[in-house]
């Protein structure tokens, strides 16, 4: 959808030209008249309409490009980029009940589900009371677009009958709680900044080498039984992470692109 010229900027106002024209299209996405892959007309454009100088311009494209609301293509253009999706990182995480808050679709892929032994596995794993594991790695997505891809480990003496057509078809925490009664109460998760590997990139629809974050999770029930590993790998060109400090406390918001 093109961009709407109806409203007017006021070089007489307090509000500065540049921050003018920016509210203009940010209002015009939120309002959804602007949306994903929609081309924004070019720095020539804005300023033969509205009379105003290229260096202007150029200040309104640097915060909406800061912000991740918009793209820009070299020799094609300047676009309206994919919604930021966010979370609490303080609270408990479900990427299906998360996605479902946002207005978005989730779901999820198994690209592999296998039985293996705790002692093949990571360090991490050791901590399993179970000998043997369930290996999960899906691709989980949103509004069919590629976000995360995760590999989990499951206890087998926690999930006697867990298959691939369950956990298909149902979240994960809701099949821990309601099924097995396992009702996760403590979780632990680390971040690191990584390179994705080739394979890792063509699942993700990302550029080959594109840098991405290396997500650990561990997570025990109320009798500190680990009921969950997964390492995951999300794209940095999909995330930030947002602190918000107050005097006596930090609320930290994951926000992914």
């Amino acid at each position: 959808m093109a961009f709407d010229f109806t409203n007017k900027v006021d070089p007489k106002a307090s509000r500065a030209i540049y921050l003018q024209l920016l509210d203009m299209i940010q209002g015009q996405i939120q309002d959804k008249s602007l949306k994903p892959g929609d081309m924004l007309p070019s720095e020539k454009e804005f300023c033969q309409h509205y009379h105003i100088s290229r260096t202007t311009v150029r200040l309104t494209f640097r915060e909406l490009e800061q912000q991740g609301l918009i793209i820009r293509r070299r020799g094609l253009g300047t676009f309206i980029s994919e919604p930021k999706v966010s979370r609490r990182l303080g609270s408990l995480y479900s990427f299906t009940e998360d996605m479902k808050k946002l207005g978005l679709t989730p779901s999820s892929q198994i690209l592999s589900y296998r039985l293996i032994s705790r002692e093949c596995g990571s360090c991490a794993l050791r901590e399993f009371q179970s000998e043997r594991l369930i290996e999960v790695v899906r691709l989980r997505l949103a509004n069919d677009r590629p976000m995360l891809l995760e590999k989990t480990y499951l206890s087998v003496d926690l999930c006697p009958d867990l298959s691939w057509e369950r956990l298909e078809n149902n979240a994960l925490y809701a099949i821990l709680t309601e099924r097995y009664h396992l009702q996760p109460y403590r979780a632990v998760e680390t971040y690191e900044a990584v390179l994705m590997t080739k394979e890792e990139s063509q699942t993700l629809q990302s550029k080959p080498g594109e840098p991405a974050f290396l997500l650990r999770r561990s997570t025990w029930d109320a009798k500190e039984r680990l009921i969950e590993y997964t390492t995951s790998i999300m794209p940095s060109s999909r995330s930030k992470f947002e602190i918000t400090m107050y005097h006596d406390s930090v609320q930290i918001v994951r926000k992914t692109v």
